[in-house]
């Protein structure tokens, strides 16, 4: 369950950075955690992934959540500040070995975390266990991705590349 809940908890925060100050942010995130952990607590079936994902899934919206406002109660944050920040229709759904996420009622469903196992195998020592980060999920594009669009301009915080390309001076 945990890096379950670390994945789902990132994700989440990740809206919040950059927009509230970096301190009340952490705090909510702690604070987050420990109510996911509680919520989740006798309601987690790694055999049964799929029981009780209703009950594990954290939404925004109307009502507000209730693990939402605990966290934002416990860390000091106005409920109204996370929510203002987040995604009005999102879900997140945190499984036993998988956590996914939708945004807006219609919006597909996309994997941030999938933790898939060989079922067809019998011994279990042998299993291979393959462990997934969705680099295409919203918020987790890696920099290499972003810069390939760029074309010519540079990611270098130190000098600005030069749109004109350069040539060695005449001798």
């Amino acid at each position: 369950m945990h890096i379950e809940v670390q994945v789902a908890l990132n994700f989440v925060i990740s809206y919040l950075y950059n927009k509230l100050p970096r301190r009340r942010v952490n705090i909510f995130g702690e604070e987050l955690e420990k109510a996911l952990k509680d919520k989740f607590s006798g309601h987690w079936y790694p055999e049964k992934p799929f029981k009780g994902s209703a009950f594990r899934c954290l939404k925004t919206g109307d009502p507000v959540d209730p693990v939402l406002e605990r966290a934002a109660r416990e860390s000091g944050v106005p409920i109204q500040d996370i929510l203002e920040n987040l995604p009005q229709e999102l879900a997140v759904w945190v499984d036993p070995g998988e956590v996914s996420y939708r945004i807006g009622e219609k919006g597909a469903v996309k994997v941030l975390f999938s933790e898939a196992t060989d079922v067809h195998e019998d011994n279990s020592a042998d299993r291979e266990v393959n462990k997934t980060f969705n680099p295409e999920a919203q918020c987790f594009r890696p920099i290499e991705a972003v810069g390939a669009g760029l074309g010519s301009l540079s990611l270098s915080p130190n000098k600005p590349a030069s749109p004109f390309p350069v040539s060695a001076a005449p001798s």
